[in-house]
């Protein structure tokens, strides 16, 4: 009986160890978006390493007169992870797309900084403390009310002005006489600092503090004094700045950018998603959404729209204002977006997106499943291959051709490539390198 009673035991034991791995393996497939690397063996799977910002990044990229990138590169979350030290502060970065722009901005700092040493900068400052336009000049530079607090609270700002610009200042809707115009005035003043900002090749709306400070001190002397910039004037000098021209943004949608408000980009927008099949709640939820500034949400809608002929794109719209929370999230979806339009106008052309859990996948016309994925170092993980089962199963569903192609942004390793390759998986990677060397 005892001998019994110790088989029943041992059995039920082997019973729970092996309910136990088929449950974690189920949620380790199905929960592979959202959770955390599941840890696994060594020899299965590999680690995420921590890169070296001077191996992998261009020259001009690591190091310039005015920055340096920290060596030290840690990899999270497909996206890589900066700390930039510069001559106005120190700079994080999430992934390589951010990377870019921050290091921008620097110069672009710099740029400004070097127009207000000039003669007609300060004279224009002298002209503008006499102007009539002075007493509005603490509400166009409000820190809590103005384009400079973009990171925080940017689309309460950009509502007011955009509904009705009498209201922009609290309290100036209902005074009467050169008052009353001070709503006016903001809109001439954010026009003037969207200029200079789109004509040095940054974004207007940009959530950096140290570069929005330099950007109102010029427009107000533009705007209120007279003051004319030229960025041919004050070029960023240096391989820095050679390497630093494109800004991702075409010239369709740097011309609405210069000559619309936040107001009528968002009309501009709502029309776009409705008309490419996007529902009126989704619309509304991804132009409330704060992760996407104006110049992120009207690329991103454009990037959308190049996709011609793709149905269901209605379903990205869908998941990028429904989780998207973060600057990173929206790099994630405009640049996800991009590379999709890429595919799309190349050797692969698109039918369909579908939906792998929160991922976007695209369906091409001959029925390849395709991945296209802002990745700045892909490895092969836990999670990695979880994703590839799940674009394999996808691939062998009716109507598929069982071809899987995986286009990744950034690097890959050795080991993902071979992994994939061992699948039958074709890989596209350094399809946006960026900042790669």
């Amino acid at each position: 009986m005892q001998e019994i009673q110790q088989g029943r035991s041992q059995a039920n034991v082997k019973r729970r160890v092996a309910l136990g791995f088929v449950l974690g393996l189920n949620v380790a497939v199905c929960c592979f978006a959202q959770a955390p690397e599941p840890s696994a063996a060594v020899s299965d799977f590999e680690e995420l390493p921590e890169l070296k910002a001077s191996e992998i990044l261009k020259p001009e990229i690591f190091r310039g007169p005015h920055h340096t990138v920290r060596e030290s590169v840690p990899t999270s979350s497909g996206m890589n992870q900066f700390a930039i030290d510069s001559d106005y502060g120190v700079f994080d970065a999430d992934g390589n797309e951010m990377l870019l722009r921050r290091i921008k901005e620097v110069y672009s700092i710099a740029q400004l900084k070097d127009v207000s040493r000039t003669d007609q900068f300060k004279r224009s400052l002298v002209t503008a403390a006499k102007g009539p336009y002075n007493a509005a000049k603490n509400v166009v530079q409000d820190p809590v009310g103005s384009v400079s607090s973009a990171g925080k609270g940017l689309m309460k700002f950009m509502g007011r002005v955009g509904q009705s610009a009498k209201n922009v200042a609290k309290g100036q809707a209902e005074k009467p006489s050169s008052e009353g115009k001070k709503g006016e005035n903001v809109i001439g003043y954010t026009k003037a600092k969207k200029k200079i900002a789109l004509e040095m090749g940054i974004d207007p709306y940009s959530t950096n503090r140290v570069l929005q400070k330099e950007l109102d001190g010029v427009a107000w002397a533009s705007w209120a004094g007279g003051f004319t910039f030229s960025a041919a004037t004050f070029p960023i000098g240096g391989p820095a700045g050679m390497a630093l021209t494109a800004t991702g943004v075409s010239s369709t949608v740097g011309e609405m950018l210069s000559t619309k408000s936040p107001g009528e980009l968002k009309a501009i927008n709502r029309s776009v998603l409705r008309a490419m099949g996007a529902s009126a709640q989704d619309a509304e939820r991804f132009l409330e959404n704060t992760a996407f500034s104006p110049t992120a949400q009207t690329v991103f809608v454009h990037n959308l729209k190049a996709l011609e002929g793709v149905t269901n794109r209605g379903a990205f719209v869908h998941t990028a204002a429904q989780k998207s929370s973060s600057e990173a999230d929206a790099v994630f979806c405009v640049q996800t977006a991009a590379m999709m339009g890429k595919l799309h106008s190349g050797e692969h052309p698109l039918a369909r997106i579908a939906m792998l859990e929160d991922f976007p996948i695209c369906i091409a016309r001959d029925g390849t499943v395709i991945a296209a994925l802002q990745w700045d170092y892909a490895a092969w993980t836990p999670r990695a291959a979880a994703f590839t089962d799940e674009l394999n199963r996808m691939a062998n569903e009716p109507g598929r051709n069982k071809h899987v192609l995986v286009a990744v942004s950034g690097q890959t390793s050795p080991r993902l490539q071979q992994e994939l390759q061992s699948r039958g998986i074709t890989l596209q990677d350094r399809l946006n390198p960026g900042p790669l060397k």
